[in-house]
């Protein structure tokens, strides 16, 4: 279940009742979640990729091999 906007706050997983925190220790009264989702947008990957030189060089002349997609561009429309 991800513990997101209205379902922030729960403490429980809605379905089958799974704590969403690890059972407490000495640590005082902090909550240690079990997992937790990180996102990464690709967009600003992406562009950092396309923007080096040495990738945009090889996207233009890359080695082709014959019967082989060595690239998507290699491919059929």
């Amino acid at each position: 279940m991800l513990y997101y906007l209205e379902n922030t706050e729960l403490a429980e997983c809605k379905t089958y009742e799974y704590s969403r925190y690890k059972p407490m220790t000495d640590r005082g009264i902090t909550l240690i979640a079990y997992r937790k989702l990180r996102y990464f947008p690709i967009t600003p990957k992406l562009q950092r990729l396309f923007m080096s030189s040495n990738t945009t060089k090889w996207h233009q002349s890359h080695d082709v091999v014959d019967g082989v997609m060595v690239h998507p561009s290699d491919g059929e429309v």
